[in-house]
């Protein structure tokens, strides 16, 4: 069990250290959302990037230190390693921190840049593999994986019904976030992909009732993913 002191000085270094990486995340987000022809592309308010960026890292420095939170999805019996878990938090770390980005960027342009879903992805598969190899936790990287290419293909699917309404960067970015549930387990990847589509949907219908998009106008998917990941990674990590 965590000391009460402790559940209050990690999440807090988390945050600040959240402000800090949130300052260099605004210039990714604003480089970004000023080129491919959207010359005016609305800015984030001033210290949103930094102030969600630092929430983001507190609230998982908490769940990660809380006394009721599991020690990671292993199998029965195994008991993770400092390196192990270490580096799975760092997976998860590295994704919220990207996917603030990839939203913000989203948000402004309705577009999730490649070099930034790549990032993503990558950031996120290999300090998981070094988890699973420290651990022996090979099952869960497997699932990690196949979670990454079933969301993928959801996404894909989506994509080729409506293309209009969607974005192929949002295939790219379920790959990073499938790979990220399907570590925790296969209901939490349906728990996360529910979810997100649910936040989407729901966001769709009210600008649908306010008349400010139709059935096939395209919306900014990227930050509804990222809230339905993060929501059901904070209940299963």
């Amino acid at each position: 069990m965590s000391h009460p002191a402790t559940l209050l000085v990690l999440p807090a270094l988390a945050a600040l250290a959240g402000l800090a990486i949130g300052f260099r995340t605004r210039r990714v987000v604003a480089r970004h959302s000023g080129t491919g022809g959207e010359p005016h592309a609305p800015r984030p308010p001033a210290g949103a990037v930094e102030g969600v960026t630092a929430a983001v890292l507190a609230a998982l420095a908490l769940r990660a230190l809380w006394p009721d939170a599991p020690a990671g999805p292993g199998l029965p019996g195994t008991e993770l390693t400092p390196a192990g878990r270490a580096a799975e938090l760092l997976a998860f770390g590295w994704l919220a921190v990207v996917a603030v980005a990839l939203s913000f960027v989203d948000a402004a342009v309705h577009r999730l840049p490649d070099r930034l879903t790549l990032a993503a992805y990558l950031g996120t598969a290999a300090p998981l593999a070094v988890s699973a190899l420290a651990d022996g936790r090979l099952g869960d990287l497997l699932g990690a994986g196949l979670g990454g290419l079933a969301l993928a293909g959801f996404y894909l699917a989506l994509f080729l019904i409506n293309p209009a309404g969607m974005g192929f960067g949002d295939v790219k970015f379920a790959a990073s976030l499938g790979t990220a549930l399907g570590w925790l387990g296969w209901d939490t990847l349906v728990a996360g992909a529910f979810l997100g589509l649910l936040a989407g949907g729901l966001y769709g219908a009210v600008l649908m009732a306010l008349r400010r998009a139709g059935r096939k106008s395209e919306i900014p998917f990227g930050p509804f993913m990222a809230a339905g990941t993060l929501a059901a990674v904070l209940t299963a990590l």
